[in-house]
């Protein structure tokens, strides 16, 4: 690809991220987002995106890209409203359309989608990155399931002690930091940076090091400490097992 081609894209993806996040208050989002249209926030933030992308442009034969991807941006911001229950995926899927539409107009307008459809062939033929991406799936959500089974004993009691207490800790919040460290730990591996595993491990601690300092929270700090090591071990394994089958 050409650097001219590559410079192209990351102005509009700079424009992008500037007018949807640096120059959108979060009360503009807010509104629009509940009247859509018949909001005048809704086209004040358009207003603002047309004018970004068109400064980062600076260009007007790009006007045909000015144009894809204003129009493109206009119908994505006025579907979203119709959603009702947004969250944090409706927000992920909202900025993935985002994204997919700058690419098509990029490929559209450099004739690319022949170079670009090559590149994705190629990575999808290279067996590491089949690997990776099934190590990452398995540590996901199929190793919290496993984790959960292995210390449901223990988790039995820590109910029994917190409900006694009437002190809980965020819905889902473990499970979560379960998965990144692994995710985290399987990628350092990966990318041989094995000292970043002790650092996190020593960061971790550190946030739990209340919970040792306090006597009546001991059976708490056992549960957490179990499964932060089986996390590790199943990750730093999953990383082994990666090294051996791809080297």
């Amino acid at each position: 690809m050409e650097l001219s081609d590559i410079d192209l894209l990351l102005r509009i993806l700079i424009a992008h991220f500037l007018s949807d996040f640096v120059l959108q208050p979060t009360s503009w989002a807010q509104k629009k987002d509940k009247k859509g249209i018949k909001s005048p926030y809704f086209w004040y933030h358009i207003f603002v995106t047309i004018g970004v992308l068109a400064i980062m442009l600076g260009n007007l034969h790009l006007w045909p890209v000015l144009l894809m991807v204003s129009a493109g941006h206009i119908i994505i911001d006025a579907v979203k409203p119709t959603v009702k229950n947004s969250n944090v995926w409706v927000f992920i899927a909202d900025q993935l359309v985002h994204l997919l539409l700058i690419v098509v107009v990029w490929l559209s307008f450099t004739g690319q989608f022949q170079l670009f459809w090559t590149l994705i062939t190629e990575i999808a033929t290279i067996q590491k990155n089949w690997w990776i991406l099934l190590f990452y799936i398995l540590l996901s959500n199929p190793t919290s399931v496993a984790i959960g089974k292995m210390t449901q004993k223990w988790n039995d009691e820590m109910e029994e002690v917190s409900s006694e207490k009437k002190s809980k800790g965020l819905k889902d919040a473990g499970k979560w930091i379960g998965i990144l460290e692994r995710l985290m730990i399987f990628t350092f591996i990966v990318i041989n940076e094995l000292s970043a595993i002790g650092f996190l491990l020593a960061a971790k601690s550190v946030f739990r090091f209340g919970d040792l300092k306090n006597s009546s929270e001991h059976k708490k700090t056992e549960y957490i400490i179990i499964g932060t090591f089986i996390s590790f071990s199943v990750a730093i394994a999953a990383g082994l097992i990666y090294k051996m089958v791809t080297n």
